[in-house]
């Protein structure tokens, strides 16, 4: 299992995982099915808590950037910046250099900064907030299967998206958009359980929370954050055609939306107008463009869905939505449903830029569909000729097997842990955020000729302006007039030009940066 590659307090949390779950299990055989969903909650914080310690380190790409911006928020929360004192005079024009980073909506970094600012900054607390969405998306999913169908289906589907690695790697900071997509994920996953709640029960102050998190999604990740209204919309017009006074309650509830998500949107455009207005052209050319060369085919989603969901879901994916119509109460609602997953499959695979993460937005209706197949085979299995006790037994057993399968440790620490001697990616970034960590710099000083971006560790680490390559002449001139000290590392690529290694007011540095861009 590689317990050996885990640290003590990870050992725990897998143990406590572990026994949470085969608890939950043991309950939901004996009926007891309050209990099992808290246990199951229980399960879900003790790995997502493994999760989130996995990489004592920033994260290539995305996380890092996020986690910059985040600690920068907590002096200016509405003023998201990610060199937030820029030394050198050049174009911060691009979404990796921007001065003022509007490149993504800020909710999702509100959320890092106010744990930043509560317990502290560190690799765990710049994921505490995923540990608390993961718990919220995994009760969601069995409130809404329990709603939708029973409590079989409730326990089946938030075990599945409790023991997906997909989800488990962006609450771990790994996967591709990290915090950005799984909250977004979640948010829109808490507006359809609302809209599940208001269906069924009737009662509008559902409407409050549809709308709320909608607008919450808006404010991670923009307009695909409208998501649950196309399924209500689809199952109002199955009901009632074109009378749109039954249209009320979703008029209210998507005024609410606005009410929440607008205010960024003005906010940036009065104070930062050509800012914004880069940003949301930027965005938009997501649409028409392969942009920083995620490109795909139309079929990519489709050949990432056994990527995400497990390396047979392709086959299963039919018969647990024909399954799902013919045990759902609500044929509305199943439209609705299905309507949500298949536009957002369509519309991602239209777009240009293909993004691994684009469509798990759409994870608690698959899971929940694959939690009506399982329900169904196992009640089959019930009933044949076997004592219940032996069909407790082989359905404990055998599940353990599956989660451990599905969630395999071993691959997980292989992959993460620094301990095991092939994994550089970890080995490597560990040395650069302990080098950055120890370095011992004077109050005002400017580094430069970082590698590749890993800029954005430095400055994340070490609270000075750091940019990626040797600075000019004049460059250096303009920091020593601002009565900053500039430290140039030497890289093995690089040779130091004269003007710089001649200059006793200069600081060249042989500490190596390890590249992984």
């Amino acid at each position: 299992m590689g317990f050996d590659l885990y640290s003590a307090l990870q050992q725990n949390l897998i143990v406590l995982f572990l026994f949470f779950l085969f608890c939950s299990f043991y309950t939901f055989q004996k009926g007891k099915h309050n209990f099992t969903f808290l246990l199951v909650l229980l399960a879900a914080a003790s790995l997502f808590s493994l999760g989130a310690l996995l990489d004592p380190f920033l994260n290539i790409w995305d996380e890092r950037f996020h986690a910059l911006v985040a600690k920068n928020l907590m002096q200016h929360p509405l003023r998201p910046t990610l060199y937030d004192n820029p030394i050198v005079t050049m174009p911060y024009d691009r979404w990796d250099r921007y001065t003022l980073w509007l490149h993504k909506q800020p909710l999702f970094l509100w959320q890092i900064a106010i744990s930043f600012k509560l317990f502290g900054i560190s690799e765990f607390t710049l994921r505490l907030p995923n540990i608390v969405l993961g718990i919220s998306l995994v009760a969601a999913t069995y409130r809404s299967a329990k709603i939708l169908f029973d409590s079989k289906v409730a326990f089946y589907g938030s075990i599945l998206i409790l023991t997906c690695t997909y989800i488990f790697e962006l609450i771990a900071g790994r996967q591709e958009l990290d915090h950005n997509d799984f909250t977004f994920l979640v948010y829109i996953s808490l507006s359809i359980w609302a809209w599940i709640e208001y269906t069924y029960s009737g009662n509008r102050k559902w409407l409050i929370l549809i709308g709320l998190f909608s607008g919450c999604a808006i404010l991670c990740k923009w307009l695909v954050g409208l998501l649950v209204y196309l399924g209500w919309a689809v199952n109002l017009f199955i009901l009632n055609k074109f009378n749109l006074v039954k249209y009320n309650d979703l008029f209210i509830a998507l005024i609410i939306t606005i009410i929440i998500a607008l205010p960024w949107q003005l906010l940036t455009f009065i104070w930062y107008p050509d800012e914004a207005a880069k940003a949301y052209l930027f965005n938009a050319a997501h649409v028409t463009e392969p942009l920083d060369g995620h490109v795909g085919t139309f079929w990519y989603y489709t050949d990432k869905f056994n990527d995400m969901y497990g390396k047979i879901a392709a086959f299963f994916i039919i018969p647990a939505v024909y399954l799902s119509y013919k045990k759902i109460n609500n044929k509305g609602v199943f439209a609705a449903l299905i309507t949500m997953v298949v536009v957002v499959y369509l519309f991602f695979s239209f777009v240009a830029t293909k993004m691994p993460s684009f469509t798990v937005i759409t994870a608690m209706p698959v899971m929940i569909a694959f939690g009506v197949l399982i329900s169904n085979v196992l009640t089959f299995l019930e009933h044949q000729p076997i004592k219940k006790s032996i069909f407790s037994f082989l359905f404990i057993l055998l599940s353990f097997i599956l989660i451990l399968i599905k969630l395999n440790f071993y691959e997980i620490a292989k992959k993460h842990s620094p301990l095991f001697s092939e994994n550089y990616y970890s080995i490597e970034l560990l040395k650069n955020r302990n080098n950055f960590k120890t370095l011992n710099l004077p109050p005002k000083a400017v580094l430069f000729n970082v590698n590749e971006r890993h800029y954005i560790e430095a400055m994340f680490y070490t609270d000075a302006t750091a940019y990626n390559f040797i600075p000019t002449e004049i460059q250096i001139e303009e920091v020593l007039r601002k009565g900053y000290q500039p430290i140039v590392y030497k890289n093995e690529k690089d040779s130091i030009p004269d003007y710089i290694s001649k200059n006793k007011l200069i600081t060249v540095s042989n500490s190596f940066i390890n590249s992984y861009y």
